[in-house]
């Protein structure tokens, strides 16, 4: 009996992935959890294990392609006279079509190219449409596909050289000239990270109604006090004391205090889910590569020196890309660091689900007015930083926002943090 193995579910909000490569191939003999793919989905590139034992006897998506969760992608165990690598390339019946005469602006007719495959040509329906849609004969491609069977790849490598076939395997249609652009194209392809990124930008904006409020800390008693333990928190942690784990606990408390900006809001379903864990994102620069969003689960079980250990090995893990989906899935509130990066003002884009984002930005010192005790106004050199929260305005407004970063700016200026990090 045969056993199909389908697109898993990659996380909660994955719908789709795309096929990087197989790791088996036909006849091969699989082992429950033997790596068998790897798949490319908007949160990570992972290999995809077997859920059976059993004999690989169809191979059923082609590498490149993209499917959505719950698509077969694999048959094992099946009838061995019905092994294809790739079922939807099985060849539909030859159909001999007389060729379409059209007019060309000029009124002359012309003959559109109609694609025919010769007898030892197997070609599926979505080969047989790139020919047809890009003039191409058959015969003028080497396929690398099984038996020389020509495969999509092929005819987008064939493409992507700028080559195209002689005149007595096309015919030409009269094609009005453009002007030759002095732009010149590096010819680097768009890494697939970047184009993730790209892609859930552009979905983010036209998803949120997209504002930012900005507000300013006082980071002075932070700052005397990493001064005070740095040299012991390093010796004895590893790693340096910064202020993203007390803007981390702090923004966990407030968002223990207005629970509508730890949400999910999806206007089509008519859904607005109030999440009761807190599950925290923490965007990670990859080397200038990208950014990744790692999640700390269960955020408010931990104090700030748990948290501090908590971000520095998730970035680093996230960094030599030794992280795992669930390192990356799940946050359900996001912050982002840019303060590392001596920013002053940022005005991130929401990483949905999530109605909002925080921006840390740069600590710097400056000449501030302090008002005493006796009321009394003096000028002092103290540390200061700006925390921007983009958010959605479909889901809350202004008065909370603020609320929301005054919660947070009201911790990190009053609360005794040395407690929790001695």
């Amino acid at each position: 009996m045969s056993k199909i193995i389908t697109m898993p579910q990659l996380g909660e909000t994955v719908t789709e992935g795309t096929v990087l490569s197989w790791l088996v191939k036909a006849g091969d003999v699989v082992s429950e959890d033997d790596p068998i793919l790897e798949i490319s989905t908007d949160k990570v590139d992972t290999e995809v294990p077997s859920p059976f034992s059993g004999t690989v006897t169809a191979l059923l998506v082609e590498e490149g392609e993209t499917v959505a969760v719950g698509a077969n992608l694999l048959e094992l165990d099946g009838d061995s006279q019905d092994i294809v690598e790739t079922p939807s390339e099985v060849p539909e019946p030859e159909i001999q079509e007389e060729p379409e005469i059209v007019e060309n602006e000029t009124g002359e007719e012309v003959s559109s190219v109609v694609v025919e495959s010769d007898s030892d040509q197997k070609l599926s329906p979505v080969v047989r449409k790139l020919l047809s849609k890009n003039n191409l004969n058959p015969s003028s491609l080497n396929g690398t596909g099984k038996d020389g069977r020509i495969t999509r790849k092929d005819i987008e490598s064939y493409i992507a050289t700028g080559e195209r076939p002689s005149e007595e395997k096309v015919v030409k249609e009269p094609v009005a000239e453009k002007p030759v652009s002095s732009t010149k194209s590096t010819g680097e392809s768009i890494p697939r990270l970047r184009k993730k990124i790209a892609e859930n930008m552009v979905r983010s904006k036209q998803t949120s109604a997209h504002v930012m409020t900005t507000i300013e800390v006082d980071y002075e008693k932070i700052s005397q006090l990493r001064t005070e333990i740095k040299e012991a928190f390093k010796k004895d942690e590893g790693f340096s004391l910064t202020y993203l784990p007390f803007i981390a606990n702090a923004t966990v408390g407030a968002l223990k205090k207005y629970p509508v900006v730890n949400s999910s809001f999806d206007l089509d379903q008519e859904s607005h889910t109030i999440h009761s864990n807190i599950d925290l994102g923490i965007a990670v620069d990859i080397n200038q590569e990208g950014l990744l969003v790692g999640t700390i689960k269960e955020s408010d079980s931990y104090d700030v020196k748990a948290l501090a250990r908590e971000i520095t090995s998730l970035s680093q893990k996230l960094r030599e890309k030794n992280f795992s989906l669930e390192d990356v899935s799940g946050s359900t509130f996001t912050i982002s660091n840019n303060g590392s990066f001596n920013s002053f003002l940022t005005s991130p884009i929401i990483n949905q689900p999530n109605v909002a984002i925080l921006s840390t930005e740069s600590v710097k010192k400056k000449a501030v007015v302090v008002e005493s005790e006796e009321d009394e106004d003096s000028i002092e050199i103290r540390h200061s930083g700006i925390l921007s929260l983009t958010w959605d305005h479909r889901v809350f407004d202004g008065s909370t926002a603020l609320l929301f970063l005054n919660a947070i700016k009201d911790k990190l200026e009053n609360h005794d943090w040395s407690g929790e990090i001695s």
